[in-house]
């Protein structure tokens, strides 16, 4: 991936976490587009996991320079966050389903960006804890010509 590319998918992604905060604490989403749920409705199960599974391969492809392990626990903190912030916005709420969902996206789209990437997951090596920025090399991030 080339530096100008690696930029445009941290652009993406932090506009991505600008929205998904936005449509976690509205009240209404799903007003923003025009639709509309039925009273406590919400939009569905799956939403939350798609949502953070998303979030999660995004930090991975943006590549930033933190370790690994800090990336994990921002995106938890976020999580978590996200959904004890809903407290604040009535008639928002606060469910169990919604944090296992949550987490579960996240574990699952980091581990698929992982995957993708060839980087080692959980093995307790030093590798494993080398800053997201730094992967080791392969043929997809040679430079284009």
């Amino acid at each position: 991936m080339t530096k100008r590319t690696r930029w445009i998918v941290r652009l993406v992604c932090v506009a991505y976490v600008a929205f998904l905060t936005l449509l976690l604490l509205v009240p209404d989403p799903g007003r923003l587009f025009g639709l509309w749920f039925p009273r406590g409705g919400g939009g569905g199960i799956g939403i939350h996991f798609s949502t953070f599974l998303t979030l999660g391969v995004l930090v991975g492809a943006s590549r930033l320079p933190f370790r690994t392990s800090a990336l994990i626990v921002l995106l938890l903190v976020y999580a978590v966050g996200m959904e004890l912030l809903q407290l604040f916005s009535p008639p928002r709420t606060v469910e169990l389903k919604d944090f296992a969902e949550n987490l579960l996206g996240l574990v699952v789209g980091i581990s698929l960006w992982r995957l993708v990437a060839h980087q080692p997951i959980g093995t307790g090596k030093n590798e494993d804890d080398s800053p997201a920025d730094e992967p080791s090399p392969g043929p997809a991030d040679e430079p284009e010509r």
